[in-house]
């Protein structure tokens, strides 16, 4: 399967910006968002045991796959993306990592290796099928780690529709029971769901700054996250 139009725009990105604009000169609502999802992607990896591979399903420009070897530097990472560009990148910037030219959508680009836990980091809501790409994970890993951006917050539909970024790059998002569903259609357990964050990407700084300083208190509030969270992360496992 082809990949979509904003294959292209994350290669654009990566030639004129260097890397990718939520990570590359980021702004600071990227900052902390990226922040948080790396503190939570690091809970649910320390949570499992004996993991000693994992691989990252869509890792862009590789600076997500590399933050995350960084703190477990004894794990193996690998990671694979459509964006060729951003690959080469990835490759010349992040040598503790490998990296290639791989697409989720098409089996026949994956490497012939079992991994201990696959991550799916944002890459859902950029495909044009994601029942596919969950299924076609089962083929990487027993164990899947989905963040999605939370598409149960009305202010992120509401961005979706209006952000040029967004707009651009084909963004869309789903809400939690849609990726429940999919996960248990194809075969996986939903062995954990979180909410995280309240900081959208590319988010104004000054009201980013304010709701940051409140997410640990917004965090504590219950069925806050689930409506207005920025985040939707999951931990699965295939039956």
């Amino acid at each position: 399967m082809e990949p979509k139009q904003n294959v292209t725009e994350f290669n654009s990105d990566v030639l004129d910006n260097g890397g990718y604009l939520y990570t590359n000169n980021a702004p600071y609502s990227a900052i902390v968002a990226n922040k948080r999802i790396d503190d939570k992607i690091s809970d649910m990896i320390q949570g499992i045991v004996s993991i000693k591979t994992i691989v990252d399903i869509g890792c862009g420009d590789g600076s997500s796959t590399n933050e995350l070897k960084g703190r477990f530097n004894e794990i193996e990472f690998t990671g694979f993306d459509p964006a060729s560009q951003a690959i080469e990148l990835a490759k010349t910037k992040y040598t503790k990592c490998k990296f290639f030219v791989g697409n989720i959508l098409d089996p026949s680009t994956f490497p012939q290796q079992k991994f201990d836990l696959a991550v799916m980091r944002g890459i859902l809501h950029h495909l044009p099928t994601q029942q596919a790409a969950i299924q076609n994970s089962a083929a990487l890993s027993k164990r899947l780690l989905i963040i999605e951006p939370n598409g149960n917050n009305p202010i992120l539909k509401w961005i979706e529709k209006k952000s040029e970024y967004h707009i651009k790059h084909e963004e869309q998002s789903f809400t939690s029971k849609f990726l429940k569903e999919i996960c248990i259609k194809s075969n996986f357990e939903i062995r954990e769901m979180d909410f995280i964050g309240f900081v959208p990407f590319f988010f104004p700084a000054f009201p980013a700054k304010a709701i940051h300083f409140f997410q640990p208190l917004l965090e504590n509030i219950p069925f806050m996250g689930k409506y207005f969270g920025a985040q939707i992360a999951i931990l699965a496992e295939k039956k």
